[in-house]
């Protein structure tokens, strides 16, 4: 299983031809190859021909599981209309320049400033709605940005005002987003219920990634495997390291493993 953007995804939202090259021998070799993301199905659904090279999508950092192929939802976690609540009121309260976006699986729902503050770089659908309205959204994944606050301090700021976030970093470089998934839910629950409907056991299951949202994924699988260019707390809980994704490191881990052929 691997993370998708800084893992397998470049920066410009690319994937390399040697990163194709290794999930179709995966695909070939008849190895299920989960990918575990803060990404929307319509994020996942964005990377062309790398997507139907997935068997299962952990999406919106797990709370929602997706089957690329077949375009069809395997899972979604919704938050408490009165967890949004609160957090709403905690966000007006406390951290007033704080602007929120809600997800329900299908498309996101956020304030004006939000979208003046973030653009238009969510995948599918998006709407403008009145602030006061979000809390009744199906969430299942709430976004939370500031316009002074990078998401470490947006973290810090949150867990201060009674919020547990998950950071997520939706691929782009220099985003300043906090993800806050329903309670219980990140890549290890994901990925571990995505393993369970293989019926792989997560002991056998590998993990790739590059950034501390990847760490829970880390401690439920049998390795993990950081990228050379990884955030420092991933290079130290990690169990190997190979190269950055620029080059390549996810495929020649494969190969000198010999998870696949030297052609894949």
């Amino acid at each position: 299983m691997t993370d998708l953007d800084g893992t397998v995804i470049r920066a410009d939202g690319t994937v390399s031809e040697a990163t194709l090259a290794a999930c179709r021998a995966l695909r070939a070799a008849g190895i299920p190859l989960v990918a575990a993301t803060a990404r929307t199905p319509a994020g996942m659904r964005a990377l062309g021909s790398l997507a139907p090279l997935v068997t299962v999508a952990v999406c919106c950092t797990g709370a929602i599981g997706y089957d690329p192929v077949g375009d069809q939802f395997l899972w979604q976690e919704r938050m408490p209309h009165t967890t949004l609540a609160g957090l709403l009121d905690r966000l007006s309260g406390q951290l007033p320049e704080a602007e929120l976006a809600v997800y329900d699986g299908r498309a996101w729902f956020m304030t004006a400033a939000y979208r003046a503050l973030r653009g238009a770089d969510h995948f599918g659908p998006r709407a403008v709605v009145e602030r006061r309205w979000l809390h009744q959204v199906d969430a299942c994944v709430a976004a939370v940005c500031h316009p002074g606050l990078d998401p470490p301090a947006l973290i810090t700021a949150l867990s201060a005002v009674g919020t547990t976030p998950v950071v997520a970093t939706f691929g782009q470089a220099g985003d300043r987003v906090v993800e806050v998934a329903p309670a219980g839910i990140d890549k290890a629950s994901g990925v571990l219920r995505a393993l369970a409907a293989l019926d792989v056991p997560p002991e056998c299951a590998v993990a790739f990634g590059d950034m501390p949202i990847d760490l829970p994924m880390f401690a439920v699988v049998g390795l993990g495997v950081a990228m050379a260019n990884a955030h420092p707390e991933v290079l130290v809980a990690a169990g190997d390291i190979t190269g950055g994704v620029d080059g390549d490191g996810f495929a020649d881990w494969l190969r000198r493993e010999r998870v696949i052929g030297p052609e894949g």
